[in-house]
């Protein structure tokens, strides 16, 4: 006859079950846990390396610029064969291929993290400074940061900006461009149909700075990195030349630029920098100009606008950084130096 167990010796039992429960149960629960983080890890580590395989497969597409943000989704991974679906979690769930991993370059590395949501950002590698501003959408360049631009695969030049607008910078070279050169030369004012042409004070300035022109564009003709555009020039009369007790008279008329990659500095773009009372200009507006007037260092350069009291006479900017008055034929002492516009981005 079996022995029973009484009342006593079961609730023992029972207790004892209980106690080896709370022991061991968060051991297990722990363990499950971590397969589960170790599971996400491993699924983490192959997504990844399937971003790895697609980038290299593109490389033109994601090139190594620092502080570039890229953006691929699961399903663009999934499309190109890099990973097969469904992609499941630790959990059996299936992972969304909406998701995005955003791709960030730092220090020439890719970094990588899955996200829901990702912006691209492709900074313009042509661009070169020791300011940020130009690594940075949000944060305006100031007036006078310098900056070197590779203009094509063979040159590059330092230039200074003189506008930020939204990360579009305008920008201007730190010394002129080319030889010397007439603003306008008496073969070119006839060409452009220019009756007035005065031998004995100087020449004509009521067809613009045609000459100069036609030479600053040939030679930035070749800068292929900097984005061709078309412009209409005006001989532009900012309020402020009131303050300097000139007429604001119109000399010529709008001048149709097309396909072209540069264009002169005008009063406009500097009449915020100007001192009224002496005409002075930042330094960095007239850097290489020497009084000496030599090849490498020449003593001006030429300004789109128009000296407006005077039918010989066109503005320019002169080695002691002062905007100063040249013979619109002059070509002894007074070059071009390219303003041209850039993007932070691409």
């Amino acid at each position: 006859m079996k022995k029973a167990f009484t009342l006593v010796e079961l609730i023992g039992v029972i207790t004892l079950l209980g106690l080896i429960m709370i022991i061991v149960t968060p051991p297990i629960i722990n363990q499950i846990r971590n397969s589960e983080g170790k599971l996400d890890e491993a699924i983490e580590t192959l997504i990844y390396s399937a971003t790895d395989l697609y980038i290299d497969s593109k490389k033109n597409d994601y090139p190594k610029n620092n502080d570039n943000i890229y953006c691929v989704t699961l399903k663009e991974l999934v499309d190109d064969g890099k990973l097969k679906k469904p992609i499941l979690n630790s959990k059996g769930k299936e992972i969304d291929l909406n998701k995005y991993i955003k791709i960030e370059v730092k220090n020439n590395q890719y970094k990588y993290l899955i996200t829901d949501e990702c912006n691209s950002i492709k900074y313009n590698s042509i661009l070169k400074s020791d300011n940020n501003c130009i690594k940075d959408i949000n944060t305006k360049c100031e007036n006078g940061t310098k900056l070197n631009v590779k203009v094509n695969e063979k040159e590059n030049y330092d230039f200074y900006v003189i506008k930020d607008d939204g990360g579009e910078l305008t920008i201007i070279m730190n010394k002129n461009l080319g030889p010397t050169v007439a603003w306008i030369t008496k073969e070119d004012y006839e060409a452009a149909g220019g009756t007035a042409w005065d031998e004995l004070n100087g020449g004509a300035n009521d067809k613009g700075p045609v000459t100069a022109l036609k030479q600053l564009e040939d030679l930035t003709k070749d800068w292929t990195n900097i984005k061709a555009y078309d412009y209409t020039l005006e001989d532009d009369k900012p309020s402020k030349l009131k303050e300097w007790g000139l007429s604001l008279t119109t000399i010529y008329k709008p001048i149709k630029r097309t396909n072209v990659r540069a264009r002169l500095l005008s009063i406009t773009d500097i009449i915020d920098f100007i001192d009224i009372e002496t005409k002075e200009i930042p330094t960095y507006l007239y850097e290489n100009l020497s009084v000496e007037n030599t090849e490498e260092q020449p003593h001006a350069y030429w300004l789109s606008t128009v000296y407006p009291d005077s039918s010989t006479y066109s503005f320019d900017v002169d080695y002691g950084g002062i905007i100063y008055i040249g013979y619109v034929r002059g070509r002894s002492s007074i070059g071009v130096r390219p303003v041209i516009k850039v993007s932070k981005t691409v």
